[in-house]
């Protein structure tokens, strides 16, 4: 039985807006794979000046998800997807702002969170081609958030430090947790 299998390998495109897309990978059979995705990588720096303050943002973050997904023929063309990811994201962001009306009056904020997660994975799959493929899939999530958030006030050479913890719990289904696919299959027979 094991070699009428397919070994397949997929790359693309997974985009839940315009401005939302990452990069996907899946490996394994024609019926299981596992999926290895990036769906948020980012970074930011700005300074904002005005006469009286100057202002300085910085920010980074990630996601990946890792997960394995199972595949049943519908028709020729037509595949239903089943499956489950793993996920954790970053994130990081500075916020220091300096006034210049005072002297030594600096306000410094900063913030870490980290927040593992589960979701699940209901799609459809269209071969175009037997290379080509465009997905949906519906990722309903629940996900933890922890962290901490820092602000420290700077008055004639004075810090005083405000220290905070941060969690939450997140959960359900948007229009953010649908994704489309675009990805290029390849693989071999065995």
């Amino acid at each position: 039985m094991a070699q009428g299998q397919t070994k397949e390998k997929e790359i693309g495109l997974v985009f839940n807006s315009l401005n939302s897309f990452g990069l996907t990978f899946r490996t394994g059979t024609e019926k299981a794979l596992w999926r290895f995705n990036t769906l948020y990588l980012s970074g930011n720096s700005r300074t904002e000046t005005a006469d009286s303050s100057e202002t300085k943002n910085t920010s980074n973050g990630f996601e990946l998800k890792v997960g394995r997904e199972y595949r049943k023929n519908i028709t020729r063309n037509l595949e239903f997807r089943v499956g489950a990811d793993l996920s954790f994201r970053y994130n990081q962001s500075k916020n220091d702002v300096n006034d210049k009306t005072v002297v030594d009056a600096d306000v410094l904020q900063k913030s870490t969170t980290y927040q593992p997660g589960i979701n699940l994975v209901l799609g459809f799959n269209y071969v175009i081609h037997e290379n080509f493929v465009v997905g949906a899939e519906i990722m309903p999530y629940f996900s933890y958030t922890t962290g901490t958030s820092t602000e420290k006030y700077y008055y004639i050479n004075n810090g005083n430090e405000v220290k905070s913890k941060i969690s939450g719990f997140g959960y359900g289904f948007s229009t953010s947790s649908v994704l489309v696919n675009l990805v290029y299959r390849f693989g071999n027979k065995k």
